[in-house]
């Protein structure tokens, strides 16, 4: 089978997450791989912004519980929210978000118990956070148990379990915690380890509810400089696509089906991150240790960094594969 690797029966998406009017970050950057990898998508937003929170300002608005729920509501009035395979959630921004997308979730579940929930639990990165602490607790107590697939980061990986990362044992001791909240499938998108400053590791998980057998992997891959924004919010949909497609080949409890999708999303990824460096530099901005700085990022470097996608959509259907999972 090629890399396409369509998805062979039908497959609807509810996500729940951002959305801004220019560039790729939340709903702007999930729906289209989600579309050109086979799938439809119904989005709901939590915010509208101009464009994302790196620039040095934006203008928009951050939605209450309400506004979702409402959304949802008129979903369930025309008959529209029943037929939903997955549901993939990013940015909450805050605790009302959370029990909304619980009580959505809920409803999905009852409906098709076999709903497979794609879970990125956006916190923060580099060692700080960027919504209210009491999320933390939030995403680990209501929405983990829930999910059927969780993307954390280094550092949400480590907020969430109370674990410190710095080792592949430190990681696969991470994701052994995050199945002990209820989710099958753990994916710790990229972790550094000490020593090796040169590459990023994506850590595995996937493990058996009924047998609690486990297989856990590695892919490692070169880090790549440069201000990257929605590669998180990408990156979980390529995992939701592929996992969709990948699925029914690994039924009756064999697994597998994880590690291959990490394959062809990681493969992706890499492809459009060097393809979005590439075309930064060629507008010629420099970029430098100052102008990284939050406030003082000139707007034609963040610009630069918005993701290439739709260019890369070759990159998206057929990625050139070059990563492979070895077990740990």
């Amino acid at each position: 089978m090629s890399a396409i690797e369509l998805s062979s029966k039908p497959t609807r998406v509810l996500s729940i997450q951002s959305h801004v009017v220019s560039g790729y970050v939340g709903n702007r950057a999930a729906t289209f791989p989600l579309q050109l990898l086979g799938h439809e998508v119904d989005v709901i937003n939590t915010v509208q912004f101009s464009n994302h929170t790196g620039y040095n300002s934006f203008r928009g608005q951050r939605f209450p519980a309400s506004h979702v729920l409402d959304l949802y509501a008129g979903l369930e009035a025309n008959g529209l929210d029943s037929g939903y395979t997955h549901l993939l959630t990013g940015y909450m921004g805050n605790s009302e978000n959370i029990r909304a997308v619980e009580e959505i979730a809920g409803k999905l579940l009852a409906q098709t118990p076999e709903l497979f929930f794609v879970l990125d639990p956006v916190l923060g990165d580099d060692n700080a956070l960027y919504v209210p602490q009491e999320l933390v607790a939030m995403y680990r107590d209501v929405l983990c148990p829930l999910a059927k697939l969780v993307l954390p980061n280094q550092f949400e990986a480590e907020q969430l379990t109370e674990m410190k990362i710095t080792s592949m044992l430190d990681a696969k001791r991470a994701c052994d915690k995050l199945h002990s909240f209820g989710v099958p499938n753990v994916v710790i998108t990229s972790i550094n380890v000490e020593g090796d400053s040169s590459r990023l590791h994506l850590i595995g998980s996937e493990r058996n509810q009924e047998t609690g057998a486990t297989h856990q992997f590695c892919i490692s891959f070169p880090k790549l400089d440069g201000y990257f924004t929605g590669s998180g919010d990408f990156f979980a949909a390529l995992m939701l696509a592929r996992h969709a497609s990948l699925a029914p080949q690994f039924s009756g409890g064999r697994m597998g089906a994880l590690a291959r999708a990490c394959e062809l999303a990681t493969a992706t990824q890499a492809g459009v991150m060097s393809a979005t460096r590439g075309y930064q530099a060629a507008t010629g901005v420099p970029i430098s240790a100052t102008n990284l700085v939050r406030g003082s990022r000139p707007a034609d470097m963040v610009r630069g960094f918005e993701l290439r996608i739709i260019p890369s959509q070759h990159l998206i259907t057929n990625p050139a594969m070059v990563f492979t999972a070895v077990n740990i």
